[in-house]
């Protein structure tokens, strides 16, 4: 027979808080990695992947604190313990995909993925821990649904921290983020059926109620996560303050690997090429490898947090700079601004095209681009089209 379990709304509000707490933190330490050293990076990495499996394992474990049952029940340590290391792996992977490679909407889908799975896959065997006095049971459907809650939810979450990596993203982006390991620990629960084990156990008894245990793993999550953001906050503001890294700084972080000599700028030859992107040399990285490729080559860019992605009318490439050093330098050069987040060059515009009342700006011949032009540059852009 099922036994009524009640909640306490407290520690199911502060479950809550401590999931965005470390998400805020897991997305915070993780932007603007670019341009620091890969040791650091993976430090930060490492640090936000762990900031984050661990709060996603307190949510829960705070939130099965606020379970109230009218039977004791106990917890295994080593099946506690192998779900918030579970939970760290995993969202240790999700990252990996996110900050070595290019990213892409494919990697933020797999990231979001592998988040969502290792959220359900940290829950229920959480839940495997759970000893005493009590059989649990569990609905298909409902361990089909808190799954797909998971990973929708993650993908959804990543989007958009990953979309802008303004504060203002990654603030929503971690209340996204939050709600989704709570909803899907919830919705799991709520498919989960108690029973009473027909063979009554002695269970010894704590020596913390559960408002005081859970108190500790709120505190420590907070701690943890507080910690983290201070020890990271003097490099991330360096890089928020100089967000117009100089290409030296730039150059001292990548690595060179097995790519042809050919294929890049000697160390000798660096200074007089520096000096000449203020002219018409931009800086993109590739492979790990910062190359230079002229400004008429360029079609668009756009911006991409304090960075930017080059577009030359077949591949897309990182740059170092931001749009708006982007628009100074080369304003000389033919480029205009269309739009906040786009740049393009005029010599590759072809066209204009309405779509009701928004506009795209038609950019190359053969794989034609469009991208939206705001409104108040509508004007100007159909003038400089049929001035030809």
């Amino acid at each position: 027979m099922p036994i009524e379990v009640t909640h306490s709304h407290l520690l199911v509000l502060g479950s809550f808080i401590v999931s965005i707490m470390g998400a805020f933190t897991a997305l915070r330490l993780t932007s603007n990695l670019r341009n620091i050293p890969i040791e650091t990076r993976k430090i930060r990495v490492s640090q936000g992947a762990f900031a984050l499996g661990t709060s996603i394992w307190s949510m829960h474990f705070i939130a099965m604190l606020a379970m109230k049952l009218p039977i004791p029940i106990s917890y295994d340590p080593l099946l506690t313990l192998a779900s918030a290391l579970i939970s760290v792996l995993v969202v240790g992977l999700a990252f990996l995909s996110l900050h070595f490679g290019v990213r892409t909407k494919k990697t933020i889908l797999i990231a979001g993925v592998l988040t969502g799975f290792g959220i359900a896959l940290m829950h229920y065997l959480g839940m495997s821990a759970i000893s005493g006095n009590v059989v649990m049971s569990y609905s298909p459907y409902g361990i089909a649904l808190a799954v797909g809650v998971g990973v929708l939810a993650s993908i959804a979450a990543l989007e958009l921290a990953y979309g802008d990596r303004s504060l203002l993203s990654i603030a929503i982006g971690s209340v996204i983020l939050g709600l989704a390991i709570s909803a899907m620990h919830h919705t799991a629960m709520y498919f989960t059926t108690f029973s009473k084990n027909e063979r009554i156990l002695d269970v010894p008894e704590s020596l913390l109620n559960d408002e005081a245990l859970a108190l500790i793993v709120m505190v420590s999550s907070f701690i943890l996560c507080g910690l983290f953001l201070l020890l990271a906050f003097p490099a991330a503001n360096k890089v928020a303050e100089n967000d117009d890294v100089s290409m030296d700084e730039v150059d001292a972080n990548v690595s060179l690997g097995n790519m042809p000599m050919s294929d890049v700028a000697q160390p000798s030859e660096l200074p007089e090429k520096i000096n000449a992107t203020k002219s018409n040399k931009i800086p993109y990285e590739q492979n790990n490898v910062v190359k230079f490729i002229s400004a008429s080559n360029i079609h668009a860019i756009k911006a991409e947090g304090h960075y930017t992605s080059i577009y030359n009318g077949t591949d897309n490439f990182f740059c170092p700079w931001s749009i708006s050093r982007m628009k100074d330098d080369l304003n000389s050069e033919g480029f205009i601004q269309i739009h906040r987040s786009f740049l393009v060059n005029k010599s590759h515009i072809v066209g204009l095209r309405r779509d009701g009342d928004k506009s795209f700006c038609v950019i190359g011949e053969g794989n034609k681009l469009e991208i939206p032009v705001a409104r108040s540059q509508i004007a100007n852009l159909r003038t400089l089209l049929q001035s030809g």
